[in-house]
């Protein structure tokens, strides 16, 4: 039963990801890429597919919702939601932004690319709000489903 909870806050915590992205978007007046990072990514090795694309982003989701209540066991808590989510979004900066094209924090040439271009990048500064935010709401979520699946009673009213 515990791992179908991890897969349930996994997939919600994606999903919270995914409809916040449209807000920030608006907020900035545009996304500032033509297509998901799931999509680059696969875009890269020649595969484009948004389905698959989204099956991975929420693959991926889930994964790390594993790694959280493993790691953290008894230390589950929306604090170390967010902590995961910083170092995730740190990653994604440093490892998959590079891999995709876009730069380590969203600087380099993809500015230059055609504005229709899959792997376009609107703003580097949009690039890196949308991203953060979504990681930060993320990393929340998952806190909070965590703390809410698997700590006791007694545990919740600590926190």
């Amino acid at each position: 039963m515990k791992w179908i909870k991890i897969i349930i806050a996994g997939l919600l915590a994606t999903l919270s990801m995914d409809l916040v992205s449209g807000p920030l978007a608006f907020i900035i007046g545009s996304a500032p890429t033509n297509i998901h990072p799931a999509g680059a990514f696969l875009y890269n090795l020649g595969i484009e597919s948004t389905l698959l694309a989204m099956v991975l982003h929420y693959c991926y989701g889930t994964l790390w919702a594993f790694v959280f209540v493993y790691a953290f066991n008894k230390d589950i808590s929306v604090k170390r939601g967010v902590q995961l989510a910083i170092v995730l979004w740190i990653f994604m900066m440093l490892v998959y932004s590079p891999i995709i094209g876009w730069g380590f924090f969203g600087v380099g040439n993809a500015e230059l690319l055609n504005n229709t271009h899959p792997l376009f990048l609107r703003s580097t500064i949009g690039y890196l709000f949308i991203t953060f935010s979504v990681h930060f709401v993320y990393g929340t979520t998952l806190g909070f489903l965590c703390t809410w699946f698997f700590k006791s009673n007694s545990d919740k009213q600590l926190m």
